[in-house]
């Protein structure tokens, strides 16, 4: 395992990759419980065992940490998102299985939640990170979905750049009623609902005779 230090890359030991892996696991977990301002440095460092200045060996500041969180959840994201496209599944399917995907650990769920909400303020420092992720987040979305939409049957003003930021926003609040209660709502079904329902209209075929949420019993029953 090797990262970038001034243009050059330093591999580093086992032992400091699982001292790493440590403090990430423990600052997700805190972030996520209470947001960035909720846990110091040295209330991490002492969750995994360390000194303060031990951990800042691997971290050197907090914000440095708290982005080092973001790029791993979203690393990950990115692998099972193009793990899923090499299969051949379409854009809207993706959509559906990286919800499903995301809502098997609830932490993680959770930290998003909390800090996209927390980092409106331009003075946080995830703002930049958030800002940017939901622009290529809609950008990588309308380049995967545009295929699948007959722009000719979309109502005056709207474009698929609006459907798509209907399903970000559409999947955004259901992840707020989910964490209050897992049992209230299936945001992957709920969105191949909304494909059913609102979306068939608009998509070419074979897309318009789907049935989303059929495919995805099936695909749960398998």
């Amino acid at each position: 395992m090797s990262e970038q230090t001034n243009g050059k890359a330093t591999r580093r030991s086992p032992r400091g990759e699982a001292a790493r892996k440590a403090i990430l696991q423990s600052a997700t977990r805190m972030f996520s419980q209470g947001g960035f301002n909720s846990a110091s440095i040295a209330d991490i460092a002492k969750d995994v065992g360390m000194t303060q200045a031990g951990m800042l060996h691997h971290f050197p500041s907090k914000a440095a940490l708290l982005l080092a969180v973001l790029l791993e959840r979203e690393a990950r994201n990115e692998i099972e998102t193009e793990a899923e496209r090499a299969k051949g599944f379409d854009g809207l399917t993706v959509f559906l299985h990286t919800l499903r995907n995301n809502d098997r650990t609830p932490a993680l769920v959770q930290l998003m939640t909390v800090l996209a909400a927390e980092s409106i303020p331009d003075t946080h420092p995830a703002h930049e990170w958030f800002e940017e992720r939901y622009e290529t987040v809609v950008k990588v979305t309308i380049d995967h979905v545009a295929p699948m939409v007959d722009v000719k049957s979309l109502p005056p003003g709207v474009t698929v750049e609006t459907l798509v930021r209907w399903l970000v926003g559409l999947a955004d609040g259901l992840r707020v009623q989910w964490l209050y209660d897992q049992s209230s709502v299936s945001r992957e079904e709920s969105l191949a609902q909304f494909y059913d329902t609102v979306m068939r209209p608009v998509l070419k075929e074979p897309y318009r005779s789907y049935s989303w949420v059929a495919n995805l019993r099936q695909e749960a029953s398998q």
